[in-house]
């Protein structure tokens, strides 16, 4: 049945509703321990995903950096000069030196010769450490093998890869290849140091044959595949699903005994509640009367005829409270002729914009103030003058975004914050400042012309810069642009940064 408007609620009594708030309690306890297991479980698997994400990302990376290196080396050893001439006119015990030569300085390489197109070793194949499926694989392939990665693990603990590089002439005719073996070991280590407890990380080639692998998982498990450049490979994390985690039976535990605690404490208040409840009211008048300084609260509505006449009382105060509170923040933090933040508001909001300027954001600091200010007080009057502060104002509030901060400190000096701009952007916001006072100007009907000279500097400098630190150096840039003829603006210097990325 709807209320009319205007007429007051219907008062119900206390005691026929305790009943039904020890049903409620047990409910809202139910609820919420289901919802919080919930969330558990869902923030659980959430952060799950992510560290599994942030160790196959960095193993990748690793195993990839790894791989790059010996790409890089059997590159770099057949770009050497001194194997053209080799490949060129070296004979075989020539061309078995320089790969005995070049193996010796690379202790990780299992193997590495130097290879015909066809596919010849040029040297003893003991001597360059090249295995059987290695010359196979190499008169079956030939050259083409410097564009495969192929795996042998036909000798036990000398499981490698293969890989290789082209020589070139002076021409750009290929010679022959610089062919490398690199050991496994190189990459299980990689592998088995980027493997959490309790995970599995493994190398599988473009088949699915694992290459390397770390730990071995069975159940429900999480994965993520990334995969590696140039090679073919996949890169394998997987992560077992834990559906109600220890932390999970806890809070299931603690609501248990949360909940058994607040129905006894509701039974022990309800046996020994003999006094009206009004006294507790009347007390907590008192108390939220003295209290109520904080973000003003929605008025208190009641059914009961035990607090009607106290939550009045209440709503009332708050309210009151609220007013006044209002009002005084108003006239403490603004400026009364321009409406503008004044020097006290921007100095609570400096901190923010200093700790803004600290994680690396850039963060401007412009000094403001009107060029001849005085000569105009002096020639046409000081109300004038105020038409003239009332239009750099009215421009400043149209050209500051919510997130920077314009503010009158004095007379007819000026403040701005102004973050995410660079050394350009601070030049083009200044041009618009000057052409919209200009405008401003012509607006009020006053037609000499004044312009708006500036100083810059940017925070963050240093974690002990402070505000008076920021303002002088900002007032001796604004001293600058005077110098140089006002109506401009000088910056004092590129954004400070640590040098990291």
């Amino acid at each position: 049945m709807t209320r009319k408007p205007g007429t007051p609620p219907r008062l119900v009594s206390l005691r026929k509703r305790f009943i039904w708030l020890l049903a409620g309690v047990i409910g809202l306890f139910a609820v919420g321990m289901a919802l919080s297991l919930l969330f558990s479980l869902r923030t659980n698997d959430a952060a799950e995903d992510h560290l599994l994400n942030v160790e196959a990302a960095q193993a990748r990376a690793s195993v990839q950096r790894r791989w790059d290196y010996y790409r890089e080396v059997a590159d770099k050893l057949a770009r050497d000069p001194e194997l053209q001439d080799v490949m060129l006119v070296g004979s075989t015990d020539e061309k078995q030196q320089w790969a005995i030569s070049r193996q010796r300085l690379m202790p990780n390489i299992l193997g590495l010769a130097l290879v015909s197109l066809q596919g010849e070793v040029y040297g003893d194949t003991r001597l360059l450490r090249l295995g059987p499926s290695c010359l196979r694989d190499l008169r079956q392939h030939g050259v083409r093998m410097q564009t495969q990665v192929l795996i042998h693990r036909d000798m036990p603990g000398l499981e490698h890869a293969d890989l290789g590089a082209l020589v070139h002439d002076a021409g750009g005719g290929a010679l022959g290849m610089v062919f490398l073996s690199v050991r496994l070991a190189q990459l299980q280590r990689i592998v088995d140091e980027s493997t959490q407890p309790g995970h599995a990380i493994m190398l599988v080639d473009a088949a699915g044959n694992p290459v390397v692998r770390s730990g071995s998982l069975e159940g429900a498990v999480r994965e993520v595949s990334l995969p590696l450049s140039s090679t073919g490979w996949t890169l394998v994390a997987q992560s077992p699903i834990h559906r109600i985690t220890h932390s999970g039976r806890l809070q299931i535990l603690a609501g248990m005994l949360t909940l058994a605690a607040v129905l006894l404490l509701l039974v022990v208040v309800a046996l020994r509640m003999r006094r009206p409840v009004m006294q507790d009211i009347d007390a907590g008048l008192h108390a939220l009367a003295g209290l109520t300084r904080s973000e003003s609260a929605p008025p208190i509505v009641t059914r009961y005829v035990e607090f009607a006449s106290v939550a009045a009382d209440i709503n009332r105060i708050a309210q009151q409270l609220h007013d006044q509170r209002e009002q005084l923040a108003t006239l403490s933090l603004t400026d009364s002729l321009t409406g503008l933040p004044n020097r006290r508001a921007f100095e609570t909001r400096f901190p923010q914009a200093q700790g803004l300027a600290e994680r690396q954001h850039p963060v401007a600091l412009v000094m403001l103030d009107i060029d001849h200010f005085k000569g105009v007080n002096d020639r046409f009057g000081h109300g004038v003058g105020d038409q003239v502060l009332l239009a750099l104002a009215q421009s400043l509030k149209e050209l500051t975004r919510r997130a920077d901060l314009a503010a009158r400190l004095a007379g007819d000096e000026f403040v701005v914050l102004l973050s995410g701009l660079d050394a350009a952007g601070l030049d083009a916001w200044y041009q618009r400042l000057s052409d919209h006072f200009s405008n401003e100007l012509n607006a009020y009907g006053l037609d000499f012309r004044t312009g708006i000279s500036a100083g810059q500097t940017w925070l963050g400098r240093s974690s002990s810069d402070t505000v008076h630190d920021a303002l002088a150096r900002a007032d001796h840039a604004l001293y600058q642009a005077k110098a140089r003829g006002r109506g401009q603006l000088v910056q004092d210097g590129p954004p400070a940064t640590d040098g990291t990325e």
